[in-house]
């Protein structure tokens, strides 16, 4: 449960503008989550900012080797 209301973000990753909520689960944790080609992604954050920049590197990840990682290489 969110402690207020979303907040809606958009994030530019390899070019493309995604369309992104974050919420503050509770003082310290945020979420943020959106689609990005058609892959869920969700992730957490000690700050608003954080939770951006980690939902951005995961989707940067998805884009780059496939989701959800095959774990060869």
């Amino acid at each position: 449960m969110a402690i207020g209301p979303p907040y809606k973000e958009f994030v530019t990753v390899h070019g493309k503008e995604y369309e992104i909520r974050v919420y503050q689960k509770s003082k310290s944790v945020w979420e943020a989550a959106g689609t990005c080609d058609g892959h869920s992604i969700r992730v957490t954050g000690s700050s608003h900012s954080a939770a951006l920049a980690h939902w951005r590197e995961a989707a940067r990840y998805q884009g780059d080797v496939g989701y959800p990682p095959s774990g060869k290489g």
